[in-house]
């Protein structure tokens, strides 16, 4: 059997003459997740290569700062340090390394 069938959705259909055959169909693939929290992110199909090809850019991810990598709160966090940075209310030891690489790609 072919390797790349294992990977494949497995459904019995019954034919017009009686018989019951496997029929395979690609797997939808997982729905995209916070790089941060990994909490699904909203607003990002769910859709194959091919699929998210046809689609137009803004249909394929949200169209804000880090729209289709961070959920809503994440992005909010990371602005509210960004700002917090620039006022001079809080300093970079107080960051946590995990949003540091996120407030350092924000634009000033």
């Amino acid at each position: 059997m072919n390797r790349s069938r294992y990977r494949m959705k497995k459904l019995s259909r019954k034919t017009p003459s009686g018989k019951t055959s496997l029929l395979t169909k690609n797997k939808k693939p997982k729905q995209g997740s916070c790089a941060l929290c990994t909490k699904p992110l909203h607003a990002v199909p769910r859709e194959s290569r091919a699929g998210m090809a046809k689609l137009s850019a803004t249909q394929r991810r949200p169209q804000r700062a880090f729209g289709g990598v961070l959920c809503g709160n994440c992005t909010a966090s990371v602005i509210k340090t960004r700002s917090r940075l620039q006022s001079g209310i809080a300093d970079e030891s107080v960051v946590p390394l995990t949003l540091m690489k996120y407030v350092k790609m924000l634009k000033a």
